[in-house]
């Protein structure tokens, strides 16, 4: 049975203690409390890897944070994302700690490579960092790659061949492994340690190939005997509890029911089992973000290890399986494998489950991805494997490079001192103060003039849209209680509160605020106040907007639409698409009504019909996303998407305080 015996007997603060433990045993790292940031002090890579998420994976990834791995991490709090702004600190130590302003003003920070796993929250809350970063620093070269390694959901592993998943695989203890191969070639270079110096420098691009490869060919499942438990929360119930001489496969990270139960017959036979199924996956990946050129993956029913095939072997505890056990356990999956390396601990953990993972890594499939079109700098995985590195948790400190801080108070103050400077030297981001008539080109950006509207026309408009949610507030919140929680009505509401609440108080006035600074102003009210994924998504599509308005007017006239912009940029962080039954629906034809010649009437009222018919396509539309694709219900029977339904309420207000009714 799974203990529910806790030292700590609450997880008020525990997160926030672990993390101090964990830099007083590195005194190379640093801590940023408030932001649950831990960074090195002193990178020396030119491209810096950072990873991150909830807690109770320890040592992830904390634990991974020094010269070789990461160069620094972000924590939420239990098994709940980081929020955006926690990450987008950890992006600017990352990118910055420890640099000066180059004599001429340019600003140049490190390259970063983020390593996240698939959980729509991680996803959309790094995303929004990614695009917050981008407008901050518009000369930070940012990407990421997304782990998706767990095979249990795959329809091919679930016996469901044709079904469509827009989700993709979870995320699983892979991330570390992904984390230690992108830290070595980033640091070392191509063979790790021993790459030689008249080898090429490594490159973001490069990096980020070496990513996507890595993640189409690195597969994981876990098992359990029990779930873990949360200090502070009541025991499990009697249903949740796993029978002695049952385990259950299929397992996610964050005490999510596994796949199926099954009899645990013997070690063997269950390992057997487990591999398997790794083997049986395939090399299709659909629904998650791997970017890989076609002709490079494979299909579901392809055989995804060829004879000859170089495999590594990657086991994780979840935490509370015996150091002993996990011995046998790595001595178990030869089953005719040619393997190079067994890789066994606590690397990625769901608190103490008595659980683990097998992940396989086909080596020989990864390497011919990275090295087809680079013969003069080919990169050895299993160098990357065995490089070293000073991450606590990985082989623990080999040395000792940066003279240790006494006081753990005085290295939090260094971290906020630290932060405050980069945000002091480095930011440039563009968010002047307009003249009266709003007419301010900064930097070659857009003015309201451009946009067609006076300032005064668009703070109308703006109290028009909010003015309008609240009338469609009754619609959304019954549409919701049939395909959701029933609170999205009273999110829109929410935002458009605060919204008018700030245009009251002046600290959002068009008058003052060019476009661009006024977007982005939008997205970072709508993302304290909107909460769940439709804050975040909606944080994301304004920031990623306000960047495009920064862009140079002189491009030709119909190459540049700022809308279209922030509706792809939104997409590298979803997958929602038009048809999928989600906010996009009403979103996309809004990005695409609008051009630089859309301002007369008829043209913004054109405009509004695109978008409510957007939103009224969603009716009886059957939901690929989201909490709407679990409720099983007649599609006649099905109401508009609510969100959709909430963007055509904002589209129609802005367009209708502004123009008279039509005849």
């Amino acid at each position: 049975m799974m203990s529910n015996k806790h030292i700590f007997d609450s997880a008020e603060g525990l997160v926030l203690t672990s993390l101090r433990g964990t830099v007083a045993q590195n005194p190379g790292l640093r801590l940023h409390a408030s932001t649950k940031t831990v960074y090195q002090s002193r990178p020396s890579a030119d491209i810096v890897v950072i990873s991150g998420g909830g807690a109770g994976h320890e040592p992830a990834h904390a634990g991974y944070v020094g010269h070789g791995m990461l160069a620094s991490m972000v924590s939420g709090d239990i098994f709940a994302s980081p929020s955006a702004k926690q990450i987008l600190a950890a992006i600017e130590f990352a990118a910055f700690v420890d640099l000066e302003k180059t004599t001429d003003g340019v600003v140049k920070g490190r390259d970063v490579v983020i390593v996240l796993n698939n959980y729509t929250g991680d996803r959309l809350n790094f995303g929004l960092a990614i695009e917050q970063a981008r407008a901050r620093y518009p000369g930070l070269n940012i990407t990421s790659v997304l782990n998706a390694d767990d095979v249990s959901l795959l329809p091919q592993t679930r016996g469901n061949e044709a079904e469509e998943s827009m989700v993709g695989p979870r995320g699983l203890g892979g991330n570390i492994f992904v984390c230690k191969i992108l830290g070595a070639y980033a640091t070392f270079g191509a063979n790790g340690a021993s790459t030689h110096d008249t080898y090429p420098k490594p490159t973001l691009e490069r990096t980020k190939l070496l990513g996507d490869a890595l993640v189409a060919h690195l597969r994981s499942i876990g098992a359990t005997l029990g779930h873990c438990h949360v200090p502070g929360r009541q025991p499990h119930s009697a249903s949740e509890l796993i029978p002695d001489g049952q385990i259950e496969l299929g397992l996610g990270l964050h005490n999510e029911p596994g796949v199926r139960r099954v009899p645990l017959a013997s070690p063997e036979s269950l390992i057997t089992e487990m591999v398997n199924v790794i083997r049986g996956s395939g090399g299709g990946w659909k629904g998650s973000e791997i970017h890989i050129e076609r002709i490079l993956r494979h299909q579901a029913h392809e055989t995804w290890i060829r004879e000859g095939d170089e495999i590594a072997l990657f086991i994780n505890n979840l935490g509370g399986m015996s150091v002993l056990e996990m011995g046998a356990i790595v001595e178990q999956p030869h089953l005719g494998l040619y393997q190079h390396g067994y890789t066994s601990a606590s690397y990625m953990t769901s608190l103490n489950a008595p659980g683990f993972s097998i992940s396989l890594i086909n080596v020989t499939r990864i390497e011919g991805i990275v090295n087809a079109n680079s013969p003069a700098d080919p990169i050895s995985l299993l160098a990357l494997l065995d490089a070293p590195t000073e991450a606590l948790s990985w082989v623990g400190v080999r040395s000792w490079p940066v003279k240790s801080v006494s006081d753990n108070r005085d290295a939090e103050s260094e971290a906020a001192n630290s932060l405050e400077s980069i945000r002091t030297s480095f930011r440039s981001d563009g968010l002047g103060i307009s003249s009266s008539t709003g007419e301010n080109h900064l930097a070659g950006g857009y003015t309201w003039t451009d946009l067609g509207f006076s300032a005064e026309e668009v703070k109308k408009g703006i109290q028009g849209a909010c003015q309008s949610v609240f009338a469609s507030e009754p619609d959304m919140t019954r549409f919701d209680t049939i395909v959701g929680d029933g609170d999205c009505g009273h999110t829109f509401v929410s935002g458009a509160k605060s919204i008018l609440e700030a245009l009251d108080q002046g600290s959002l006035e068009p008058l003052l605020l060019n476009p661009a600074s006024f977007v982005s102003r939008v997205g970072e009210i709508l993302e304290g106040t909107m909460g769940g994924t439709i804050g975040a998504l909606f944080a994301i599509f304004f920031t990623a907007w306000s960047t495009a308005l920064r862009n140079d007017l002189s491009l030709p006239s119909g190459s540049h639409s700022p809308l279209k912009e922030a509706l792809v940029a939104l997409g590298k962080h979803t997958p929602a698409r038009p048809g999928d039954r989600t906010v996009v629906d009403a979103l996309a034809p809004l990005c695409e009504s609008v051009t630089p010649t859309t301002s007369s009437t008829q043209d913004l009222r054109e405009m509004v019909k695109a978008v409510k018919k957007g939103a009224e396509s969603t009716r009886g539309m059957k939901a690929k996303l989201g909490r709407a694709s679990y409720v099983m219900t007649d599609d006649e029977h099905v109401p508009p998407d609510p969100g959709a339904w909430g963007v055509a309420a904002v589209v129609e207000g802005f367009v209708g305080s502004l123009q008279p009714p039509a005849l």
